[in-house]
């Protein structure tokens, strides 16, 4: 901790961050650290968009791709330009959108090795491992009475994937899910398409601004404050998302934001929290084992674990990591423009192509799931 502390007092340099644009993405991996960064008297410049004048020797890109011009112009400036892709390949066309353009950073943040896997096809620029620190931290008093209950937190997107599992497995716990439904309206048809995806016929139901039933499931407005009273009185929480591309390359937010509270958590064996975790030295219990979940046993392992390494989603350690990756990133090989704009272009028409293959797929796929429905 101490070499940490020299390290960030060391650091003289001044940090570009953003564009911080209010998402929680960009707010987590943006906004926070970069606050913390500037409460230890660090010089950091924050910017909402690529448009403004920047002026530091590093910045970190967060979630949002700037343009080709926009990353020549700080290369041939000597500015190193580290990127954050927090949730950004949400299908592979994305990658080819973006192969040519990862070729001018000078490091990637990466919160999931997959992701990190997928960066290497392409470029060479160095990778950092970067933990999301527990935004959300709770004391769980053992004297507070427990609910025999299980919670799930997630976006809408993934509700489709909870209510798949609930009625394949059909748990005999009571489910607590939280999750936005104020956005409820703007996500309609693209919940639509997803459960006609898994063929369960999508219904909501006595909606409420507390509330709503749907296809026969309860769920529950989220809020930080109906958060952390779950996160204290419910017995255990788990995390559910359909196998695919998009999912497998999500950071293991949730699965700290449990394990981290001392709270027991399970999840799929394909997502990749069950493999962050593994690899540090703990095996997350799995979907399909609700009697572990809930033992005395799992537990104390979760409780232990959360001891021991807790250390890696402190801030300090967090933000210490942010500038240990500038300080280690490394301009890119300067490259022919002409060139690169030639192999834009042709990855281009690579990602157009592969784009309008998934849109085909879908529309068709969700012609003949309608018709089998009816």
């Amino acid at each position: 901790m101490d070499n940490t502390q020299n390290m960030m007092t060391d650091f003289n340099d001044s940090i570009a961050i953003g564009p911080l644009v209010g998402l929680p993405s960009s707010n987590w991996v943006g906004e926070d650290v970069a606050n913390y960064l500037q409460q230890l008297s660090i010089t950091i410049e924050k910017f909402n968009d690529f448009d403004v004048s920047i002026n530091s020797k590093y910045i970190i890109v967060v979630k949002l791709m700037p343009t080709a011009e926009w990353l020549i112009e700080k290369v041939e400036a000597g500015i190193k330009v580290l990127y954050a892709p927090v949730d950004v390949f949400h299908s592979p066309y994305v990658y080819w959108q973006y192969k040519e353009r990862l070729k001018l950073f000078s490091g990637f943040l990466v919160h999931n090795d997959r992701v990190g896997e997928l960066l290497a096809k392409s470029a060479k620029a160095p990778q950092f491992s970067i933990e999301h620190y527990l935004k959300y931290q709770i004391e769980r008093d053992a004297s507070i009475p427990k609910e025999h209950a299980l919670l799930w937190i997630g976006h809408l997107e993934y509700i489709p994937s909870l209510i798949y599992f609930l009625k394949k497995h059909h748990p005999s716990i009571r489910i607590r899910a939280l999750t936005d439904l104020e956005k409820l309206h703007a996500y309609e048809n693209y919940l639509e398409k997803s459960f006609h995806k898994i063929r369960i016929p999508y219904t909501v139901t006595n909606k409420t601004s507390d509330g709503a039933i749907i296809c026969d499931v309860y769920v529950e407005q989220w809020s930080e404050q109906k958060q952390a009273e779950l996160m204290k009185t419910c017995v255990a929480a788990f995390d559910t998302k359909i196998d695919s591309f998009a999912y497998s390359l999500k950071p293991p937010t949730k699965a700290q934001q449990f394990i981290y509270n001392k709270l027991p958590f399970a999840c799929s064996e394909s997502s990749y929290s069950f493999e962050h975790f593994k690899r540090l030295g703990l095996k997350v219990a799995k979907l399909t084992e609700l009697d572990y979940l809930l033992s005395k046993q799992y537990r104390k392992k979760v409780e232990e674990f959360c001891d021991a390494e807790s250390w890696r989603v402190d801030m300090t350690i967090v933000g210490a990591s942010y500038i240990s990756a500038c300080q280690h990133a490394e301009l890119p090989k300067k490259r022919s423009i002409p060139l690169f704009y030639l192999m834009n272009s042709l990855y281009f028409l690579a990602y157009i192509s592969l784009r309008a293959v998934d849109k085909l797929i879908t529309v068709f796929m969700s012609t003949i799931i309608k018709r089998v429905i009816s």
